[in-house]
């Protein structure tokens, strides 16, 4: 009779659990997102590193919630962000078209968007209007110098899958021009194999901070627990140290959200 009452206890407890909702289980783990954007982030041999990563790996460390940081192409990775998963993704542009999109912590670099054409082909833009008159004007997917422009009315916009690609077309002249950010730009080129010197920027656009972006499914205490620590570190001078390792020539962003 004993022996009984115990499985059907046990019966009843898994039959529970099994019932109750999503928000009474075990919440599931925060991913950590990011892609090859060096010296923003980017992985060497599997290691993560960058501005952004040693910013995310400060955070974790203060909050005492180490996790590993996954690479993978940024439009998956800003597919994935937008999913059921809490996820944070850095680093992304804060822009109007993203704002309800993600909950955001930050900022952590200012971005720079500018035009690229390559060295001495004479082409010269006085403003965004001569660049929607040439033929192709190429983009990272989902990358937010291709949103800028969108917004602007362009219909020549021919978006690649990673800046390496953007690169290695504007210098077949498979395009006259290539729009992208410009503090990546020298060690992407690099990585590309193309000298220093193969492209000159002709127009300079927009400027947009870039934050660490989390998926609407995040609890808004862990997002305010990041941003608190965020905050923490530009009050320490830990995160200038970090910011002047990778970007010695920029300002920081050192204002809070």
């Amino acid at each position: 009779m004993r022996f009984h009452m115990r499985h059907s206890l046990l019966a009843f407890a898994i039959g529970l659990a099994c019932c109750l909702p999503a928000t009474a289980r075990a919440a599931p783990a925060l991913r950590l997102l990011s892609e090859e954007f060096a010296p923003v982030n980017f992985s060497d041999n599997g290691v993560g590193k960058g501005l952004s990563v040693e910013i995310v790996r400060e955070i974790q460390q203060r909050l005492g919630a180490p996790a590993e940081i996954e690479f993978m192409p940024w439009s998956r990775a800003y597919r994935e962000a937008q999913g059921r998963e809490p996820v944070a993704l850095f680093a992304m542009a804060r822009t109007p078209a993203r704002e309800k999109l993600f909950k955001w912590v930050g900022p952590i670099v200012t971005f720079y968007s500018s035009i690229y054409a390559p060295n001495g082909d004479g082409v010269r833009l006085r403003s965004l209007n001569d660049a929607k008159k040439v033929k192709a004007v190429l983009v990272v997917r989902d990358w937010y110098t291709g949103e800028q422009l969108s917004t602007q009315g362009f219909k020549n916009l021919v978006p690649v899958s990673d800046p390496v690609q953007g690169i290695k077309m504007l210098q077949a002249r498979r395009a006259p021009l290539f729009a992208t950010e410009r503090i990546t730009m020298p060690q992407i080129m690099a990585q590309a194999g193309v000298p220093a010197d193969a492209f000159e920027v002709v127009y300079s656009f927009a400027s947009s901070e870039g934050y660490i972006a989390f998926s609407l499914t995040t609890p808004d205490a862990t997002v305010k627990a990041w941003q608190q620590q965020l905050d923490a570190m530009k009050q320490d001078g830990r995160f200038l140290t970090i910011y002047k390792r990778w970007l010695p020539n920029d300002n920081p962003p050192l204002g809070k959200r």
